[in-house]
């Protein structure tokens, strides 16, 4: 009866701990990658913009020429070319996003917004092509069409096929990656989903639940011992 008792109270511990674990990874902060040309294909997309899906959750691009408006502009699956492959635009003969030395002509702009109202954090650009004297910059906005203001320094070499993070990242419903001088393609975009609330929120529970567990646990040995360390009545 006493090894019986301390092996269901064992099982009893244990199941409690699997619910705690299971509750604790479902926690944990998610990295989600959308790749920009996922397929790996070479063409034309046929449109100026573009809905991307990873783990279920959706990133839409759009490519503009600079100008006065900015004018919407056919975006371009590239694959030729070293470091891709990676999402052009279709007015430029490489297919890249280029720059005539002070800013951008042509920039490709990411709609971040649905993944901000989803609690995605750390927002990050990678971009590839980055060679010689290329160099590139970031810009935010909260207008479609509109690059905004630029986010940090300018990008060379160093950077290529680096995930570049994305100050003030919550600040932003729209992110715009263009050239500055020579060519460049944007190669994937990726951000953290953070812990669910609902889930942390039910940790103090679990808690006070394996802890009454432990508390029955330890109950029933002591009770087990006992009656094992008593006089046999008959």
């Amino acid at each position: 009866m006493k090894n019986s008792g301390i092996r269901h109270g064992r099982k009893e511990l244990a199941a409690f701990f699997l619910i705690w674990a299971f509750a604790s990874s479902s926690a944990w902060a998610t990295m989600v990658t959308w790749n920009l040309n996922p397929s790996g294909t070479e063409g034309d997309v046929g449109s100026t913009n573009q809905t991307f899906s990873s783990s279920g959750y959706h990133l839409t691009a759009y490519g503009y020429t600079l100008g006065l408006p900015n004018t919407p502009l056919g975006l371009y699956f590239k694959t030729s070319g070293a470091d891709l492959p990676g999402l052009g635009v279709t007015a430029t003969s490489d297919h890249e996003l280029q720059g005539n030395g002070w800013y951008p002509t042509t920039f490709i702009q990411l709609d971040v917004s649905s993944l901000l109202a989803q609690g995605f954090t750390d927002g990050q650009v990678q971009v590839g092509n980055v060679s010689g004297s290329d160099s590139f910059a970031i810009w935010g906005s909260s207008t479609l069409g509109d690059p905004g203001q630029q986010i940090g320094d300018l990008y060379t070499t160093s950077s290529n096929l680096s995930f570049i993070s994305i100050a003030d990242f919550s600040s932003y419903d729209y992110l715009a990656i263009g050239a500055v001088t020579g060519g460049i393609v944007p190669l994937a975009f990726q951000a953290t989903l953070a812990p669910i609330p609902e889930i942390g929120a039910l940790f103090p529970i679990i808690g006070l639940v394996v802890a009454i567990a432990i508390t029955q646990i330890l109950r029933r040995r002591r009770i087990a011992q006992l009656r094992a360390s008593s006089p046999s009545t008959h």
